[in-house]
């Protein structure tokens, strides 16, 4: 699932599973930094995402702490060192 799927799903659903959405988060950071994107590139490009898809629906004080989340899921992706 692609994280733009994955924002439709939570924003749409009302209810997400985390573990889903955080590797959703992953998987996109991973492509990114695959492809040279630095880490400020990668959190831009996933607050263009989440503002995109958000605009969709409602908004909520759930999109910012959702924003939150992934902004933190993101830095920890692109700086984890891989074992």
């Amino acid at each position: 699932m692609n994280l733009a799927a994955a924002l439709a799903t939570v924003f749409s659903a009302g209810v997400y599973t985390k573990d889903e959405l955080q590797t959703a988060v992953c998987i996109f950071v991973s492509e990114m930094k695959t492809g040279g994107e630095t880490g400020e590139g990668v959190v831009k490009a996933a607050q263009s995402l989440v503002n995109e898809v958000g605009a969709r629906f409602p908004s909520s004080e759930r999109t910012q702490i959702l924003l939150a989340d992934m902004v933190a899921w993101c830095l920890a992706e692109y700086y984890r060192e891989s074992a």
